[in-house]
């Protein structure tokens, strides 16, 4: 999918329904415009794409985001970052999902006037016959409203997470979901700009907040949203505040990705920031007793200053979290200045497994331009890897197309 980019914390950013892989994207040329493109996995061939809204504002963060639908359609929806206070969707209408319905809009009842919306995640929770979008809105911190009409109408917003550091922060979180009845999530403490974040965990089940081992943190109905206070801590950042415009806080952490085992245990990787030239790639996961923490690679650089904690990302398989996919401009295992751009790295982490003992493996090499943000899909027997590749200045400023490479597992 040529002129199109992300940001990763909103999701799904590409799905696969009825063997297409269809993709969400902002562009970063021309209109800027927000785009889905379609790939035939079948055939192996691009089936094409389509703009479900002009002139967005050439910014990653509005990127569409989709959920499949009983009937076989999809639903897209996504919101510009932080500039309304609503988001607008549209619904599939033809079987290669290259033509939409009309767009719609929701308004989001939010007091605040500062208060506006991004970064859009759509869970389906089957026992609860509900659709959760999650997104940051609410006191600037995440929220979720639901729909019981797949994406037609939605609830009033709920403040998911509360920040508890000074002045307004907003917490960053990951979701992930068995797509029955709890929401996994991991989250910071605010901007790593503004404060040394660590990384904290929570399983949401039936409106109530639970650590890893099933203890009953809080009801959201009765006892408000969840403070990170009150989470499990999984990884203990530096929690002092921010240095400048280019320098992220003393030993920040950044979340990247979370996923399930086949037990439904979570699996959890983040970064974590020593310097703009030194952001190194972490690892937690519940052994059912405990969380097992420990570094994994170095990150490299940040792709630019002015986001100092911007690495190329880590990411895990949804089926097989111990299956991870990285991004580093750096030798994964020392370190070492390359001279060349971000590549593509992956590796099988066993639970006794840290940066001394991985082993990465190459997927780009000797690239001309980066190779960053990469997804990992799943369809049958098959393992899809995508990534952006192309030149990333700022997050309204690159000229990027997603590439991948399909796999037996």
């Amino acid at each position: 999918m040529k002129n199109s980019g992300w940001t990763w914390y909103q999701d799904p950013r590409a799905i696969i329904h009825n063997n297409k892989l269809v993709i969400g994207a902002v562009e970063g040329k021309g209109n800027g415009s927000a785009v889905i493109g379609v790939y035939d996995l079948e055939q192996n061939s691009i089936i094409g794409r389509t703009v479900v809204h002009k002139n967005y504002d050439h910014d990653d963060h509005n990127s569409p985001v989709f959920s499949a639908l009983p009937d076989g359609k999809l639903l897209t929806v996504y919101a510009r970052h932080g500039k309304e206070k609503f988001h607008q969707f549209r619904i599939s209408e033809s079987p290669d999902f290259i033509t939409w319905g009309s767009e719609k809009t929701l308004h989001h009842h939010l007091a605040n006037k500062n208060d506006k919306v991004t970064y859009m995640n759509l869970y389906n929770m089957k026992s609860e016959r509900k659709l959760y979008n999650f997104f940051r809105g609410i006191n600037y911190n995440p929220t979720f409203v639901t729909s019981t009409d797949n994406g037609q109408n939605w609830s009033k917003p709920t403040q998911f997470i509360q920040n508890e550091t000074y002045e307004r922060q907003r917490p960053y979180a990951k979701y992930t979901s068995n797509g029955i009845d709890i929401i996994h999530v991991n989250f910071t403490n605010a901007h790593p700009q503004k404060y040394g974040n660590s990384i904290y965990y929570a399983a949401f089940k039936g409106g109530r907040f639970y650590k890893a081992d099933g203890t009953l943190i809080k009801d959201l109905k009765n006892d408000g949203p969840l403070r990170p206070s009150e989470a499990e801590k999984v990884f203990q950042g530096g929690s002092g505040k921010g240095r400048g415009h280019n320098l992220s806080a003393h030993k920040a952490a950044s979340t990247c990705s979370i996923e399930l085992d086949e037990l439904e245990k979570p699996h959890i990787s983040y970064t974590y920031y020593l310097s703009n030239t030194d952001l190194r790639y972490r690892m937690a996961f519940w052994d059912g007793k405990k969380w097992v923490d420990r570094e994994v690679a170095y990150g490299g650089k940040c792709l630019y200053d002015q986001e100092s904690s911007f690495t190329g990302l880590i990411t895990l398989d949804p089926v097989d979290p111990t299956y991870v996919i990285i991004s580093t401009d750096v030798n994964p295992s020392t370190g070492e200045n390359t001279g060349g751009n971000h590549e593509i790295y992956r590796a099988k982490v066993g639970a006794e497994d840290d940066i001394s003992t991985i082993f990465w493996e190459p997927i780009t090499q000797n690239s001309p331009v980066r190779n960053i943000r990469p997804v990992i899909l799943t369809h049958n027997n098959k393992r899809i890897i995508t990534w952006l590749r192309g030149d990333y200045k700022t997050y309204t400023n690159y000229d990027l197309d997603t590439v991948g490479i399909i796999e037996n597992r």
